[in-house]
């Protein structure tokens, strides 16, 4: 008997510590960029990347990955993924690659691709969030009081349809300078 007490005692200190870390699971949302470093079979490569999260709910998030060379744009792919009980980030993408790393500061991670198949590469990506400082009036160019998304996509191309999508309490598709701080003041 003593021992079926401590069993169910330690079962329910193990679900109590799980159930205090799943609520601690942080808001990943947003656009993640910074410097990849290849290695692959024709050698070794730096370039830049950015992870955009613009969906989570509770561990669970999506978005798209863009990976840049000199001119723009190179490739944009489209990925699932977790934050595991552990604390780690694992992803999944639509072609043969999966991702896995851990935020190193409350602004920064770092995360670990790996691609199989003819194409074989291994990936570090070492990324910042980008910080939204842009003042309303810097983005009300026309001077119209109202923020449109082609405004805000001139400053926060990856991020305008989210943006958009979170401050626009009113769903009029503009935003007014209120709306613009209350959204700039939960995503510092």
């Amino acid at each position: 008997m003593k021992r079926i007490i401590t069993i169910a005692i330690t079962a329910v200190f193990v679900l109590g510590a799980s159930l205090a870390f799943a609520a601690d699971v942080p808001e990943l949302r947003g656009t993640w960029k910074g410097t990849s470093y290849v290695n692959m079979e024709k050698g070794f490569k730096q370039g830049q990347n950015a992870w955009v999260i613009d969906q989570q709910e509770g561990q669970l998030f999506k978005g798209y990955r863009l990976w840049f060379d000199g001119k723009g744009v190179l490739k944009q792919e489209a990925f699932v993924g977790i934050f595991g009980d552990d604390g780690n980030l694992y992803f999944a993408d639509k072609e043969d690659g999966y991702s896995f790393g851990q935020r190193t500061g409350k602004q920064t991670m770092t995360l670990y691709y790996l691609e199989r198949g003819a194409t074989y590469k291994a990936v570090i990506s070492k990324l910042e969030r980008v910080h939204f400082t842009t003042g309303f009036m810097e983005i009300d160019k026309d001077g119209d009081t109202m923020v449109m998304t082609a405004e805000i996509a001139h400053h926060y191309p990856l991020n305008a349809k989210r943006i958009m999508k979170d401050a626009d309490k009113n769903k009029d598709g503009k935003l007014t300078k209120e709306e613009w701080e209350a959204w700039k003041k939960l995503n510092p």
